[in-house]
């Protein structure tokens, strides 16, 4: 195992200020930035999503480069409430590319990876110490492209190459299929093209998600009819609705239903970038990304990720949009759920690079944020940023 050295770039300013340790602890665990450097030196890092544990300290799920395969390796980094570097684990290259995101079920952790000879779904039930407690192989579903929380389930988003279906799940977190159904991506050898482009990381990485209608029905962003789509679904033959994208040149970025189908969205088209606040979605029919208004953010990067989640803060339930600027920061939009007007701005990074990956609430009311550093250029690493409750409030208010 290949021992990390942790890089503290900056300390929030109150320690230039006189202060007893008890002081300097609490003030560390409140707000800090960090970049978790490699021995290797030639090392590759993808992280792809964050996690606090009961201690306070941190999971980070990420991927990293391997030499013999197109495919991405599976990495855990637990650090402790301050940031500080303490074990990483590296899982057998049995095991690839790992999927968006590490959930949280009643202080367990579950994240989802493929096998790399039979592309098999695996589950995997992890400890806070990032240590490996079952790894269950889910029958039937390959090439895992996504995984959210139902309740006490997971949702699962997958694709079967022999069916040239897209996959919605819900699984156990014991691994067991309670629901599943497959809608086509269509006929054709080059339908799947930017399916597999995306598991090689030859192409373009596609924005596959998933969800449920608050009160209501499933949906999934991915492929349906030859193009990239919004599908909403209660896992009948035939989906009850469909937003249809522009084959892999247009549709949603994010989605997260906000109230019914009240949405708050992003969308991209021919690299061009939209957020949506605000958007009452046809559930139940056939409509397109192309007619949905949106605000141009002109700044990301062309087709840019975007991580999108419903918040709390102080009480406040705060749509909050990360994602990635063509200047080499990271932004976060915070938006009013209730009336779709924005907030506020924090802009994340400086010096280097920086891509968002993922970001989570914090026990003491601020916001971690995890995502990718170009250290010098030249090496990609993992990079955390740690805002206070103080912080986060100064964001959304």
């Amino acid at each position: 195992m290949k021992k990390l050295v942790l890089y503290i770039l900056f300390i929030c300013a109150a320690f230039c200020t006189a202060c007893d340790t008890s002081e300097n602890e609490a003030t560390l665990s409140e707000s800090f930035f960090k970049v978790y450097d490699n021995s290797t030196f030639d090392a590759s890092f993808i992280p792809i999503d964050v996690q606090q544990t009961a201690s306070e300290g941190y999971l980070i799920l990420s991927s990293s480069r391997l030499s013999s395969t197109n495919f991405t390796g599976v990495n855990l980094i637990m650090v402790d409430k301050e940031g500080e570097f303490i074990r990483e684990e590296v899982l057998s290259e049995e095991y690839v590319n790992p999927v968006n995101q590490l959930i949280k079920i009643n202080d367990q952790y579950f994240f989802m990876a493929m096998n790399a000879v039979n592309l098999q779904a695996t589950l995997f039930q992890i400890t806070d110490s990032a240590r490996i407690v079952s790894t269950t192989p889910i029958g039937g579903l390959t090439y895992p492209m996504y995984l959210n929380q139902d309740g006490e389930n997971l949702l699962a988003l997958s694709y079967n190459n022999q069916e040239k279906v897209s996959v919605l799940s819900v699984l156990t977190t014991e691994g067991a299929i309670f629901e599943s159904q497959g809608y086509t991506i269509g006929a054709g050898p080059d339908t799947e093209a930017p399916i597999i482009s995306h598991f090689t990381r030859t192409g373009k990485q596609l924005p596959f998600f998933a969800g449920k209608v608050s009160g209501g029905s499933y949906f999934f962003n991915g492929f349906f009819n030859y193009t990239l789509s919004l599908v909403f679904t209660n896992f009948g033959d035939e989906p009850l609705g469909v937003v249809q994208g522009q084959q892999d040149d247009g549709g949603f970025s994010s989605g997260v239903s906000v109230a019914g189908a009240n949405f708050a969205a992003s969308r991209f088209n021919f690299g061009e970038n939209y957020i949506i606040p605000s958007v009452d979605l046809n559930t139940t029919g056939i409509s397109s990304t192309t007619d949905i208004d949106g605000n141009p953010f002109p700044e990301l990067v062309p087709d840019a990720p975007v991580v999108l989640k419903l918040v709390d803060v102080s009480g406040q339930q705060v749509i909050l949009y990360g994602s990635s600027t063509k200047s080499g920061q990271i932004i976060l939009m915070a938006f009013d759920a209730a009336s779709g007007v924005l907030n506020g701005t924090k802009y994340l990074g400086s010096t280097y690079p920086y891509e968002i990956s993922g970001f989570t609430s914090t026990s003491d009311g601020g916001l971690v944020v995890v995502g990718n550093t170009s250290v010098a250029g030249r090496f990609d690493r993992i990079c955390m940023f740690k805002l206070s409750a103080s912080e986060l409030s100064g964001l959304a208010n």
